[in-house]
């Protein structure tokens, strides 16, 4: 009975972007390099070390460019939940009898709800369809894989959720990972934060990537 080679995955040559099978690639400094680009690159990484060697020549976005990105999300998002809860909450809340209205429960979960929801519509569709949010599209930045790849599907909600639900999402712990995660991202070569280590993303400055 014969036996099948199983196929080779192809990977991107981290230099000049082209795909090769997995053994015609070589691993220096944290990436995969073509036999062609090898040469160049490993003396760039001799002569500068791991750091002077960015994949595809990146710039890294660091941790303040970052935050104000999320600042700027933040402000996006909350601003108009703010306001709808602004106009709709006082309402709810006035009394029927001696009790509360019993249509501001009702309303306090279907509003947290919707409100979840559309910040991960926000989040994981603008990754998958555009690279980065609108905070990291006014601070120029974008988020890619390690490869130099697009994000998919099951990576942009990856990154969501490790970065809002497991990063920041849990009381008291999300304080310790808030900070380890900030740490990484001020003293990485690369700039990685937490949730870019797990779910191998990169967050550049898109003249950069382009």
């Amino acid at each position: 009975m014969s036996q099948q080679t199983p196929a080779q995955a192809d990977l991107a040559c981290s230099q000049c972007g082209r795909m090769f099978a997995h053994s015609d690639l070589v691993q220096v400094a944290g990436n995969w390099v073509c036999g062609d680009c090898k040469p160049a690159f490993l003396s760039r990484v001799m002569a500068g070390g791991p750091g002077a060697a960015s994949p595809l020549g990146w710039h890294y976005g660091g941790f303040w460019m970052r935050f104000l990105a999320r600042f700027i999300d933040n402000f996006v998002l909350i601003a108009p939940i703010l306001i709808l809860a602004a106009v709709l909450i006082p309402n709810l809340l006035r009394p029927r009898g001696d009790a509360l209205n019993p249509a501001f429960a009702a309303f306090s979960l279907i509003f947290f709800l919707a409100s979840f929801l559309a910040v991960i519509s926000y989040e994981v569709l603008m990754l998958r369809y555009w690279g980065a949010t609108v905070g990291k599209m006014v601070c120029g930045l974008k988020v890619v894989r390690s490869d130099g790849r697009s994000l998919g599907w099951g990576v942009s909600f990856g990154r969501f959720f490790m970065c809002n639900v497991v990063t920041e999402g849990i009381p008291y712990v999300n304080l310790v990972l808030m900070l380890i995660s900030g740490i990484m991202a001020g003293v990485d070569q690369e700039k990685r934060s937490l949730h870019d280590r797990v779910c191998d993303t990169r967050v550049v400055y898109k003249r950069s990537a382009a």
